[in-house]
């Protein structure tokens, strides 16, 4: 069983992909078919994330996934600092901030479970768990 950090790092790798050359769904699908088994995701749940993803474009005539050209150069930061998103959304809340409502709060281009943000509220300095609630350190 992978951790969410792996899990989290597999779809960065699968969007950093897209970067080098334009992928077909069925390649994505079984290059990394072990990670769509431990999500529990079907081809077309794959597709569906893809097509969610700002930076990622779908050619119509190809039907191949690429990564937009003005996006690139931030792939990179599309998964930007979990932790460093939440951090922004406590303080703008000026309140603690219970998970399941920061996952609804998350910019459309992450994906992550309730077990990603608890992890990323555990790496990150700034950030802790007090039972449902993320909370300023």
């Amino acid at each position: 069983m992978l951790t969410d950090i792996e899990l989290r790092q597999a779809l960065q790798q699968t969007l950093d992909g897209l970067a080098s050359q334009p992928q077909a769904l069925d390649d994505i699908w079984s290059k990394q078919s072990h990670i769509w088994q431990e999500l529990g995701w079907q081809k077309s749940q794959l597709s569906l994330w893809l097509n969610c993803q700002s930076a990622v474009e779908r050619e119509e005539n190809t039907g191949l996934f690429s990564l937009r050209t003005q996006d690139r150069a931030t792939a990179d930061n599309s998964s930007q600092n979990l932790g460093d998103i939440l951090l922004d959304l406590v303080v703008e809340l000026k309140r603690p901030l219970p998970v399941k409502l920061a996952l609804n709060k998350l910019p459309s281009h992450i994906v992550a479970t309730e077990g990603m943000l608890k992890s990323a509220v555990q790496e990150h300095p700034k950030l802790t768990m007090m039972g449902p609630l993320i909370k300023l350190a």
